[in-house]
């Protein structure tokens, strides 16, 4: 391509005059619209160019056409020679000599370029060609940035997309199989923790080479991981030159991932390891940022539906449930089955706390220690938390799957209720309760529990969506606890038909009460001491 002195002179203009314009266009962050607006009134006072044709993206991602001077966008179907541009060509239409090119970013056409000169003014076909490309240059970092963005969205909708996925872990899988496509990295470490309600941590990780898993916490450990939790305390603001050595590399990137801009709570670390004698380029970090917020969020609702549903559920419960999409229509929308059910009253609670207690904060230190104790140790058998009314703990037995034979139910129904009439005699015991067990009617402390297996609407009611159940069966229950004494179990007549099939359980009764606003007495009776 050979140019005589007038025309590189020309071309060199060309390029220094519209490089200025297009750098204050870029400086004023002006819209690709507005700056090839301006790009052809230039061009058409200094070339005399009668048409500016650009058909891309524009900045919200939507396939647009712009063409300036004589056309719009109806320009396509009356040239049919701009339909496909794969290569830099010209050719005549409407008494015009265009100029067309391929838009490319990274081996990629993304769009067309074109200029048109009426014949009179047109240039020769070499110099034209050089023009064009000359202006599709300078306009490459509009082009470009688009381009970015288009990447971007895509690679922001394929994370999101993924990470919807209802197991956490198989959601950063596909996560990080979208994250490979973009960007280069050797090996991919992700730590995170699991907030419980009680406030303990425990810490997860997930260790990728190239898009593949390799290890994780439960099924395929780490074991400098393993070592760096242990030592760490199950700590994430542990050193990172802990995780260095755990990771046996220096060259990482590490992002934190915090679950929120005021309590700034560290709930995970992505860590990168890049290929060899590699950084990543800016583009590259921008990804990584996206990848991570996102990863954020994904923990934040991770850990957030975990403990909403801890309030009710144990972990074993809530592994299955969240393993199926829907669950929550499920398993846990209101439904009426038979179920079994636990009032348990610490007895004497009113008297022990005026008497003994006496401060808020022992009286609440106390039935938080008590109440804990107990939940986790029945919740193993299949319980499921309706509330607790002061010092009264409500179970359920049955939810949220509904699928135990009733003699299994309640062989564990009953099961729960000697083991919290122990636990509490135990914990009244404990040295710390000295004062408890000095006082004149000890005997009289205990738990005393109502037992039912009736039919009742349970699931996720009222404006905190908590999980409760309601029934004239549930006010029986009530009723029952409130006949026993300490250390006591009652059992409804229903309840004592079930169970009494075993030789496991045995009962003595029948006794009757009556019950307000019920026509027949209550009949009722009580589970052996021994029997366990």
């Amino acid at each position: 391509m050979t140019f005589n002195l007038e025309q590189l002179q020309q071309l060199r203009d060309l390029h220094l005059n519209l490089d200025n314009l297009i750098e204050k266009q870029q400086l004023c962050h002006c819209t690709l619209e507005s700056a090839l607006e301006q790009t052809h009134l230039f061009l058409q006072k200094k070339i005399k160019t009668e048409v500016l044709y650009v058909e891309t993206q524009d900045e919200q991602l939507n396939h647009r056409v712009y063409c300036l001077g004589k056309g719009d966008e109806g320009i396509k179907h009356k040239t049919p020679q701009l339909l496909k541009i794969d290569r830099p060509s010209s050719f005549c239409a409407h008494g015009m000599l265009w100029f067309v090119q391929p838009i490319e970013m990274a081996n990629t056409a993304t769009g067309t370029i074109g200029i048109a000169f009426a014949n009179e003014n047109s240039p020769d076909k070499v110099l034209g060609a050089a023009i064009l490309d000359c202006i599709s240059e300078l306009l490459d970092n509009f082009f470009f940035s688009i381009h970015t963005s288009s990447l971007k969205h895509s690679l922001i909708m394929g994370i999101q997309s993924a990470l919807k996925s209802h197991s956490i872990i198989d959601s950063i899988d596909g996560a990080v199989y979208v994250l490979k496509k973009a960007i280069p990295f050797k090996k991919l470490f992700i730590i995170y923790s699991d907030h419980e309600l009680t406030g303990r941590e425990n810490i997860n990780y997930l260790v990728y080479e190239d898009e593949v898993r390799i290890n994780d916490s439960v099924n395929m450990p780490h074991s400098g991981l393993d070592e760096f939790i242990k030592n760490a305390g199950s700590d994430l603001k542990a050193d990172d030159k802990m995780l260095h050595k755990a990771i046996g590399n220096d060259n990482i990137t590490v992002t934190y991932l915090l679950d929120g801009l005021i309590d700034e709570n560290l709930i995970g670390k992505v860590i990168f390891v890049p290929e060899e004698k590699k950084s990543f380029s800016i583009f590259a970090r921008e990804i990584v940022q996206i990848f991570s917020e996102t990863l954020r969020q994904r923990l934040v609702d991770f850990n957030r539906e975990r403990n909403m549903l801890r309030k009710f559920f144990s972990d074993r419960v809530i592994a299955r449930l969240i393993s199926e999409p829907g669950y929550e229509e499920l398993y846990l929308s209101p439904r009426e089955s038979e179920i079994g059910i636990i009032f348990a009253d610490i007895s004497g609670f009113t008297k022990m706390s005026e008497q003994i207690l006496k401060t808020p904060k022992r009286i609440t230190e106390m039935v938080n220690k008590w109440s804990n104790d107990i939940v986790s140790r029945v919740f193993p058998l299949g319980a499921c938390l309706d509330k607790i009314v002061g010092d009264c703990l409500i179970f359920l037995f049955g939810p949220p799957f509904y699928d135990t034979d009733p003699e299994v139910l309640l062989d564990r129904t009953l099961q729960a209720a000697r083991i919290i009439v122990d636990h509490t005699r135990d914990f009244l015991m404990l040295p710390e309760n000295t004062d408890i067990q000095q006082h004149p009617d000890f005997e009289k402390f205990g738990v005393a529990i109502g037992v039912n297996y009736c039919p009742a609407v349970v699931g996720l009611i009222g404006p905190n969506d908590d999980l409760t159940a309601f029934s004239s069966g549930m006010n029986i229950t009530a009723r029952l606890q409130g006949l026993a004494k300490a250390d006591q179990i009652l059992v409804t007549e229903r309840v004592m038909q079930i169970a009494g099939k075993s030789k496991k359980w045995q009962f003595t009764g029948p006794e009757s009460a009556p019950v307000k606003n019920v026509k027949e007495p209550l009949v009722y009776y009580q589970l052996n001491p021994e029997a366990k």
